[in-house]
Formats: C-alpha cells, structure tokens, sequence
C-alpha cells in the first residue's frame, strides 16, 4: 500500500502528463506575450531587495511584483534568518505555499514570520532525527515559559520544533511507539528510498518501531567493493579527552585505500558524536597532506564539507560514512550515554549512508549505551586490537 498507488492507472498518469506539459506551453506563451511589463516588474522588486523603497502609492503593489517572480521562477529558496529582511513588507498571507524543509530541526519561533506570510504551508522534517540546537540555557528557557504559562515541554526548543507543532495540528496523524514513550507524527511518509541493508534495518529498529518500508534497490559501491561491507571496526586505543589518536589512524587508512584505488573525491562523511573528534578528525587529515592532494584540489574546504559532527551532516547523505566513536576511557560513561539516548543521533549518522557504513571505536564500551547495541548487533564484526 505504502510504495504503489493503486489508484492511480498508466493512463490516468499519461493524461496526467499530457495536461502538465501543456501548463508549461500555456505559462511560456504569457510569459512571452506579456514580457515588457513582466521585465519592469521584476527591475523593481530587485531594487526593492537591494534596498529602495517605495513610496506609499507604490507600496501596495509590492505582494504583485513578488507574484511576477514566481510566475517567472516557481519556487524562491531562503533561510528562516533572512525572510524578516527578505520579505518584510509583505503583508501576512501574501504567499500562496510555504514548504519548510528539515522543520525537525528548527525552533518554533523560527518559523512564525514565513507562516504568517503564507496562506497554505506544508512542513517536512523528521522529529526522531536530530532535535533544533539551542544556545540559551534549559532552566533559562523554561523559566520564561513558566513566566508566560507556557509548557516548555509542548512549545520550546529543544523538545518542540516547526515539525512537532506541525505535526500536532494535523488532520492525519500517526504515532510511533519506541523504547523512550510514543511519538505523534503528523502523516508519516514511511516508503524509504535511501538506505540499503544494514542501515535501514538499524535505522528502522532504532527510531521507526519497524514501520518503514524499504524501496531502495541495491546499487553498486566502488568505495564498498575496496573497504569492504559494512561493519563496526573494533579496537581499544585511549582518549586523549574524547579524542582517540589510534581511531583516526584508521578513518585515515580507510580514505587512504580508497585513494590508492584510484577513487578520486570519494563520496564519503567522516563523522563523530563529538566536536573533540571531529576536531581530531580534522587536524589528523590536515597533516597528511599528500592523501588531501589526491583528493581535492580545496583541501581546507573538504575538511569541513566532509568531515564534522553528525549534527552537521542531517539532511545530506554520502555513498559511505565513517562513524568515528572516541570517549574510549571507562570514566566517560554519560557522554556515551548522551550519544545513545536517545536514539536520534544514531538515527541520524546511520541514516546518511546510502550504501555503506564503517564504524570505528571500542565495541566493548560502547555496546551498552542505548541504541548503540543494536548499532552493534547488527552490524559485521572486524577486531582490529589482534
């Protein structure tokens, strides 16, 4: 049911296709017809976003030039940060749709200026992947809740997003029952179109209570035909803090076979839990310069591009990812526990692996911290310590 539309024929979908090519004849031909006006329309929105104003008479036309550039280019991309500047003046729902993207990682208030601009919206996001980033303190943000009689909990950063509260005003609704409580989901899109096995198992297991459909074919890897299957690549070296050198000696090693199999720009993410290893990461790849210069020709760009957090990697996705634990001492129990549990880091980092998956880091410590044993029981084993 969920990957087929049954009620939909080939020859409804053809005529279907017909009368879309033919929407597109019929707007290129006013387009053409009603250039003239179409062109000084749009001279004067882009003075108006270089900053002229217009004076009061004209004001009122503004909403009509936005509408001239969307009729010559359907679809504007901004960010949240940049709608107040962008689209100040207009006066709420001017827009016709707003589509939000990645809404599970952007807080409410956000949001509020480009949805009271739109008249219809549609937030797309995923509230099990990594929640919005929040830089004033928990007490603080809960103190000023608590002062406006706001639940914090239903309405704030970092448990609420534009998805959440999407989600919890729609129509259709469904809910997903995981280990830490159920969460409501707001017309769940479960056909999955990105990962092969096992990173959808995983993925599936961990966040979705199994309720995701895999639609992925399985594709030919050049990087997994030279590193080999997906697996955990145990050894225990010690942290240096959260930093574990013996780890990024493999990361390197693995980039570095690919290089010596002549792959060149491999479509890979390194990516940690922890900015102390990203860092690590980082610096230990920015001394081999030699590996750097076969990769790319903008070496300082690739260590930031491919190389991070997994925070800095939700929404995109690589042919392969190397997931590179540290925090190898004993002591260091919470911050693998933070990383486990919930599980929508996991999620997240598994998730963006099209076609394999490497993870490197002591199993032993690891396995026990929340969603990170199913990370390991499901995945192949390599002991690197022997």
């Amino acid at each position: 049911m969920q990957s087929s539309t049954p009620w939909l024929t080939k020859e409804v979908q053809d005529l279907r296709d017909k009368c879309f090519v033919a929407t597109f004849d019929l707007h290129r031909a006013f387009i053409d017809a009603a250039a003239r006006p179409i062109r000084n329309n749009l001279a004067a929105l882009f003075g108006v976003l270089r900053g002229v104003r217009l004076d009061s008479q004209k004001a009122s036309l503004l909403p009509s030039l936005w509408s001239t550039l969307f009729l010559v280019t359907p679809v504007v991309s901004t960010t949240f940060a940049s709608v107040a500047r962008m689209l100040g003046p207009l006066p709420p729902q001017t827009l016709g749709w707003l589509l939000v993207d990645e809404g599970g990682q952007a807080v409410p208030q956000a949001a509020v200026g480009a949805l009271m601009r739109a008249r219809r919206a549609v937030v797309v996001g995923d509230p099990l992947q990594i929640e919005p980033v929040v830089t004033l303190p928990l007490s603080l943000v809960e103190k000023v809740c608590q002062s406006f009689g706001v639940d914090a909990e239903e309405w704030a950063a970092p448990k609420a997003s534009a998805q959440t509260l999407a989600d919890s005003g729609s129509l259709y609704q469904g809910w997903i029952e995981r280990s830490d409580g159920a969460v409501r989901i707001g017309a769940p899109l479960l056909v999955h179109r990105r990962c092969e096995q096992p990173m959808f198992g995983i993925s599936n297991t961990i966040s979705y209570a199994r309720l995701m459909v895999r639609a992925t074919r399985d594709r030919s890897s050049r990087i997994r035909d030279v590193l080999g299957p997906s697996r955990w690549l145990h050894l225990e070296g010690f942290s240096d803090g959260k930093w574990c050198p013996q780890e990024g000696e493999v990361a390197l090693d693995l980039v570095a076979q690919l290089v010596r199999a002549g792959i060149a720009d491999p479509d890979v993410f390194l990516i940690a839990p922890f900015r102390a290893v990203a860092y690590g990461l980082r610096e230990r790849f920015r001394r081999e310069a030699d590996v750097l210069a076969r990769i790319t020709s903008a070496p300082q760009k690739w260590l930031y591009d491919r190389i991070g957090t997994v925070h800095t990697v939700q929404g995109k996705e690589a042919e392969a990812v190397i997931f590179v634990l540290g925090a190898t001492n004993a002591q260091q129990t919470g911050a693998r526990s933070w990383a486990g549990s919930p599980p929508n880091l996991v999620n997240v980092a598994v998730s963006r692996a099209k076609q394999a998956l490497y993870v490197i880091g002591n199993r032993n410590i690891w396995h026990p911290h929340g969603s990170f044993q199913t990370l390991a029981e499901r995945m192949g084993f390599q002991d690197l310590s022997r």
